[in-house]
C-alpha cells in the first residue's frame, strides 16, 4: 500500500505484545460468550459454529489492524479486509428459508449467522471511522452520490415493504456496503492500491464459487430445489447465480493477468470458467463467454479472442462429455422452456399490473421476495423478478429505476473517458477490464436480479465498479499515478 494520505500515527509495538493483546481480546470475548451461553440453553452445533467463525473474523481484523500499525501503513488493508468479509458473508453459512415461514417474520439460524458476520464488518468499519471520521466525507457528492441515494431510498422504502423486518435487514447490508466501499475509495490513491483492492475482491469471489461447489459435491440436493433434472438436483446452490459469479470473476482475473508476473490470476480464471460452464447456468455461461470475448476484442487482440474461444470450447466439450450438463441441455431443449426464457417472460407479464399499481415508489425494498405468497396463482414461484430493471421498478418504482440507471451511466461514462484518454497501456487495460466486468453484470441483470434487489455479491460488485471507474479515470487523467506493479502482456496481433 502507498504511504500517501492519512496514516495511522501509532508507534509500532513488538510482535509478542501485539499477539498477546489480540489473544487477550479473543479470550475475553470467548469467555463472555461461553458464560452467557452457560446461563441459557446448551449450545447447538450451529451456534458453536457461528461463535467460532465470528471469533476467527474478529481475530483477522485485530491481526490486520496490528500489521498495518506496525508497518506505518494507512488503513487500506483493514478496510479491504472488511470489504472481503462482507462479500463472503453470504456463503460462510448455507441455509434455505421457507418462503411462507419467512413471510410470517421467522428467520432461520443461518440468517442470524450471516447477520453476525455483518456485525463483524460493521465493527471493523467503526474501528476505522472512529479514528478517521473524515473518510465519510463525500458520500453524497460526485459520481458516488447515486450509490448513497439508492441505499437511502432502499432503507426508507422498508417502511411500506411487505415484510419490513426482512427488507430492513437487507437494506442495512446495502447501506453498510455503500459506506465500506466509499471508505475503500478514500484509500485508493495509486494504482497499486487499486490492484490490492481487486486482489481482495478476487479472493472473496473465489470463496463464493468454491464453497457452494464443494457443498454440492459433498451433499447433493435430492429435493430438487432448483429443478428435478440430475444437474439441478446436484447443486444445492442456485446454478444460475454460480455461473454468473464465476463468469464475472473470470473477467476480473483476466484483467489482472500478466505473462511476466503474477500468473496466479490466470489459474483462478481457468477454475472460474470451468465452474461457470459445469454449473449449468445458461444465462451466466453465455454472458460470461460474451464478456470475455469483449475484454479482448475491445483491445483489438484478435489472437487472444481466438485463444479464449478455443479454451472455452475445450471446457464446454469436456463438460458435455463427462458431466450431467449434456443431458441437462438436451432435456431443457425438449421441454420448450427456452421460448419463454425459462418462464421469465410469463413472470414479467404477470407482475406488470402490480408495477402499475405503484409506479413511482414501488412496493418496498425486496418485496418481490413475497410475490408468490400474495399471489398463489402466480405462474412461477420466483423469489425475485429475474431482471434487475424490473426488480427496481417493482421494489422502488421509477425512483429506484432512475437511480440504478444513473449508476450504470456513471460507470460507462467514466470508463469510456478513461479508454479514450492518452493513458498508459496498463491503465487502458484496466479500463477495458472494468468495462467488460460491467458488461457481464449488466447482461446478467437482464436475466437475474443482479442489481436493485438483495445486495448479494453481484450487486455489491456493481457498486464497487463505480469506485473502480472513478479511480481509473483519475489515474488516466494523472499519468504520475499510473505506475503499475506488473508488466502487461504483449498484445496479440
Amino acid at each position: 500500500m502507498s504511504s500517501t494520505g492519512t496514516n495511522l500515527q501509532l508507534p509500532a509495538k513488538p510482535w509478542a505484545q501485539r499477539i498477546g493483546i489480540a489473544a487477550a481480546v479473543l479470550l475475553t470475548l470467548g469467555t463472555m460468550l461461553a458464560v452467557r451461553a452457560a446461563t441459557e440453553a446448551i449450545l447447538d452445533t450451529e451456534t458453536i459454529a457461528v461463535v467460532i467463525v465470528t471469533l476467527i473474523f474478529l481475530g483477522l481484523l485485530a491481526f490486520t489492524a496490528g500489521y498495518s500499525r506496525a508497518r506505518g501503513d494507512k488503513t487500506g488493508w483493514l478496510i479491504f479486509l472488511v470489504w472481503c468479509l462482507l462479500l463472503i458473508s453470504e456463503e460462510v453459512f448455507s441455509y434455505n428459508t421457507d418462503i411462507v415461514t419467512l413471510a410470517e417474520g421467522n428467520f432461520s439460524n443461518g440468517a442470524y449467522a450471516q447477520a453476525a458476520i455483518w456485525l463483524v464488518a460493521t465493527f471493523g468499519l467503526f474501528m476505522i471511522v472512529i479514528k478517521h471520521p473524515q473518510y465519510l466525507r463525500g458520500l453524497f457528492s460526485g459520481d458516488y452520490k447515486w450509490v448513497s441515494w439508492i441505499a437511502v431510498v432502499s432503507v426508507l422504502s422498508c417502511a411500506y415493504a411487505l415484510n419490513p423486518k426482512f427488507s430492513l435487514a437487507w437494506a442495512l447490508k446495502l447501506a453498510l456496503g455503500a459506506v465500506i466501499l466509499h471508505v475503500c475509495a478514500r484509500q485508493i490513491t495509486e494504482v497499486d492500491d487499486l490492484a490490492a483492492f481487486l486482489k481482495m475482491t478476487i479472493i472473496a469471489m473465489t470463496f463464493l464459487i468454491v464453497m457452494p461447489t464443494l457443498r454440492s459435491l459433498l451433499v447433493a440436493d435430492p429435493s430438487g430445489t432448483y429443478g428435478t433434472r440430475e444437474l439441478e438436483q446436484r447443486f444445492r446452490e442456485g446454478p444460475t447465480g454460480l455461473s454468473a459469479i464465476a463468469g464475472t470473476l473470470a473477467v476480473m482475473c483476466m484483467t489482472l493477468y500478466s505473462a511476466r508476473n503474477r500468473k496466479w490470476p490466470l489459474w483462478v480464471a481457468g477454475l472460474s470458467l470451468i465452474l461457470m460452464i459445469v454449473a449449468g447456468g445458461k444465462a451466466g455461461i453465455i454472458v460470461g463467454i460474451v464478456s470475455g470475448i469483449m475484454f479482448y476484442a475491445m483491445q483489438k487482440r484478435v489472437g487472444a479472442v481466438i485463444g479464449y474461444v478455443a479454451v472455452i470450447s475445450v471446457i464446454l466439450i469436456g463438460a458435455l462429455l463427462f458431466t450431467p450438463l449434456g443431458d441437462y441441455l438436451q432435456s431443457y431443449q425438449a421441454s420448450g422452456e427456452g421460448a419463454t426464457l425459462s418462464g421469465r417472460t410469463a413472470l414479467w407479464a404477470f407482475v406488470t399490473p402490480a408495477i402499475k399499481q405503484s409506479p413511482i415508489i414501488g412496493h418496498g425494498f425486496i418485496s418481490s421476495r413475497f410475490l408468490g405468497v400474495l399471489n398463489p396463482d402466480m405462474p412461477w414461484k420466483a423469489g425475485h423478478m429475474h431482471n434487475g430493471l424490473v426488480e427496481a421498478m417493482y421494489n422502488n418504482g421509477l425512483i429506484g429505476l432512475t437511480l440504478i440507471l444513473l449508476i450504470h451511466g456513471v460507470i460507462v461514462r467514466n470508463l469510456r473517458r478513461a479508454m479514450r484518454a492518452a493513458a498508459s497501456a496498463e491503465i487502458h487495460t484496466m479500463a477495458v477490464g472494468a468495462m467488460a466486468v460491467w458488461i457481464n453484470l449488466f447482461l446478467n441483470g437482464m436475466f437475474n436480479a443482479t442489481f436493485a434487489g438483495r445486495p448479494d455479491a453481484p450487486y455489491l460488485i456493481l457498486i464497487a465498479t463505480v469506485i473502480i471507474s472513478i479511480k481509473i479515470l483519475q489515474f488516466a487523467q494523472d499519468p504520475t499515478r499510473s505506475h503499475w506493479h506488473f508488466e502487461p502482456h504483449t498484445r496479440a496481433v
